[in-house]
């Protein structure tokens, strides 16, 4: 059994990060609505906790000095920054409408975007001295390119490089798309730092790690500058599980999906992937998002999607809801490494009978062109894109004067 100390003051992410010196812990929103977050959850607790609760938060990011903060990075995505807007409406109303009066010419659609850029900017603003202090090798913000551009290589790399041109240490989040993992194999050779998004193969993941290595071996032949490059690639767990596709399957070989399988099964495929990462020394991370707490086992809520893969070099990334959860619910948990450990044989035997689960588990299911008709991308690509229209829309809202017709970013 892996051996902790537990203090009063010590918090379950304290506990998960000392399974492993490289473990990392990022904040899934955007910077700007944390103070807001952490007051509501702090508001949820008796009074009598409060205050013990409010110094754990700050540990995690302390607005006055973020350069002491255990969050190591942010992902961001078009969701996450529409919430910001939503957040502080009359702030974003009144940055609208001056942008707009001195971008006469600019319709919606491009005052839209660069309002999402503002919100990746200042975002990575906060960051930045986390970044700083570690010598460029944590505190960026993964800032996503518009999901309109997921499979256009060229627009991709074009909106990469703008949103890069923001700060030094945004990197870029690119879908794991066919055109998208071209797109950052020439980011790579830029020396420019990636987040593969919209991840949920194996075949993905490998096909990204070695368009990594390509672009790392053309930018070191070029003399690129590679200081705070880095490479992450992001397994959107419960996304991938939670698909239909995987349900109907099921039924069709013969059996229903439990919570259990469908945890199982996120848990191979990403186990899966560490192993093979591990084997040939890419120099990707792996991350974990789209946590939910569960399975129920023997009366306690268990989260097998951190317990399971405690322990390894690899990132969760933690949006504002599962952190309630892990604070209000799950805070009895104790962690020990488990990434190595193997899933359950019956339950492969159960989960190889499936299709779905062998296009997302084995290293060559999927031939590139084959990632863009994933059910799970082009469900997310639907949701990213209803959310850049809402983006547009606020700024249409919010600008002061007729503006030119909308066109495409």
């Amino acid at each position: 059994m892996f051996s902790q100390s537990i203090t009063n003051e010590e918090t379950i992410l304290d506990r998960l990060m000392q399974t492993a010196p490289s473990l990392e812990i990022w904040w899934d929103s955007s910077p700007l609505v944390y103070r807001t977050w952490a007051k509501g959850l702090i508001a949820s607790f008796p009074e009598e906790n409060r205050e013990g609760l409010a110094r754990q938060l700050q540990r995690l990011y302390d607005p006055e000095n973020p350069a002491a903060t255990r969050f190591t990075g942010v992902t961001t995505n078009p969701p996450l920054s529409y919430q910001a807007i939503q957040d502080d409406p009359a702030r974003w109303t009144a940055w609208v409408a001056n942008y707009a009066s001195q971008h006469p010419d600019q319709d919606s659609s491009q005052v839209g975007w660069a309002l999402y850029k503002e919100i990746v900017r200042l975002g990575a603003l906060m960051y930045m001295p986390v970044y700083q202090r570690t010598d460029y090798c944590y505190g960026q913000l993964s800032g996503q390119v518009n999901p309109y551009s997921f499979f256009d290589t060229d627009t991709m790399v074009k909106q990469a490089l703008e949103l890069r041109s923001l700060s030094e240490n945004i990197a870029i989040k690119i879908p794991g798309s066919c055109e998208g993992v071209e797109a950052i194999r020439r980011l790579t050779a830029l020396g420019v730092p990636t987040n593969c998004t919209s991840g949920y193969t194996v075949s993905q993941f490998i096909a990204v790690a070695e368009a990594v290595h390509a672009g790392l071996i053309e930018a070191r032949q070029n003399g690129v500058d590679l200081t705070g490059w880095r490479s992450v690639i992001t397994f959107m767990s419960a996304r991938w599980e939670g698909a239909a596709e995987f349900g109907e399957q099921a039924k069709q070989a013969g059996f229903d999906l439990t919570v259990e399988d469908q945890r199982w099964a996120g848990l191979a495929v990403f186990k899966n992937a560490y192993r093979i990462f591990r084997q040939r020394a890419y120099p990707s991370k792996l991350l974990i998002c789209s946590l939910r707490p569960g399975p129920v086992v023997n009366g306690e809520l268990r989260c097998w999607h951190v317990e399971e893969v405690a322990g390894g070099r690899i990132i969760f990334t933690l949006p504002p809801p599962f952190l309630n959860d892990m604070f209000l619910k799950l805070s009895h948990l104790r962690f020990e490494p488990r990434i190595r450990h193997d899933i359950p044989a019956d339950v492969m035997t159960r989960l190889r009978k499936i299709p779905y689960f062998i296009d997302g588990y084995e290293p060559d299911a999927l031939t590139k062109p084959e990632f863009n008709q994933l059910p799970a991308l082009l469900s997310t690509k639907k949701e990213f894109s209803n959310a850049m229209d809402k983006i547009v829309a606020f700024a249409a809202q919010a600008m002061p004067v007729a503006q030119p017709e909308a066109r495409p970013v």
